[in-house]
């Protein structure tokens, strides 16, 4: 009896699955819609327009983090420096749980980091053309190289690459980056060229330079080429 409704079974389950086949077969296949030249030419100016939007959002992004970076110096080194503890944890994590990894990316990786400690003890005062600049550069250039040639040979997600990039490999050169405006701020030579732009009606106002005062730059220009729209702003 148990070999008997075991057999129904089978015999139910092919049937249907011949039905569901037949079913398939019966219907017509979808076919690709046309797409005409003004619905591509649409497809085209929105994928720029939208590109043109993160550009900007970017750059609003980067203005703000910069102000935020030269007016609490202090804290955006201890923010570079728990960010570094933090990708050095995860390279030892990465190293004991994934071997699948390339140890020699780990290696430098993780050399990379101990010599942005190095680099971050001048914080805000460092120079890229000093040895410890020169090292974390080459170490840099070294880890992209190593990391980009194992995503290359072997396949992963491209959202899973750039977070591995985004925490493991550019997040603290990042922070470096935006702090360049504190370093060209704090140099005594800076500070004598800029004295007469620092006070303004006999207020004091705050000075920008580095990745602000580019900004500023493009706005001033903006006001000059377009006064009208500065006004309604």
């Amino acid at each position: 009896s148990r070999l008997e409704s075991a057999s129904s079974q089978e015999a139910a389950s092919v049937r249907q699955e011949a039905a569901r086949h037949e079913v398939d077969s019966d219907r017509e296949p979808v076919r690709p819609f046309p797409m005409g030249v003004v619905l591509t030419g649409i497809v085209y100016v929105s994928g720029y327009l939208s590109l043109i939007l993160v550009a900007v959002c970017l750059a609003c992004g980067l203005y703000y983090i910069a102000e935020l970076a030269e007016e609490y110096t202090v804290l955006t080194k201890r923010l570079i420096a728990v960010a570094n503890v933090a990708v050095l944890l995860v390279h030892a994590l990465l190293f004991m749980f994934e071997p699948q990894l390339p140890h020699l990316g780990l290696a430098i990786g993780f050399t990379a980091h101990v010599c942005y400690f190095w680099l971050l003890q001048s914080f805000p005062f460092f120079r890229i053309l000093s040895p410890a600049g020169l090292l974390s550069l080459v170490l840099l250039g070294a880890a992209h190289y190593v990391w980009a040639t194992h995503f290359f040979s072997h396949f992963h997600q491209v959202t899973h690459v750039l977070c591995f990039f985004i925490f493991n490999v550019w997040l603290v050169p990042f922070g470096f980056f935006i702090s360049l405006s504190i370093n060209e701020s704090t140099l005594p030579n800076a500070q004598a060229a800029s004295a007469q732009e620092s006070f303004t009606d006999g207020a004091r106002t705050k000075q920008k330079s580095g990745i602000v005062s580019a900004f500023s730059f493009m706005q001033q220009k903006r006001d000059e080429v377009m006064p009208s729209m500065s006004k309604k702003v």
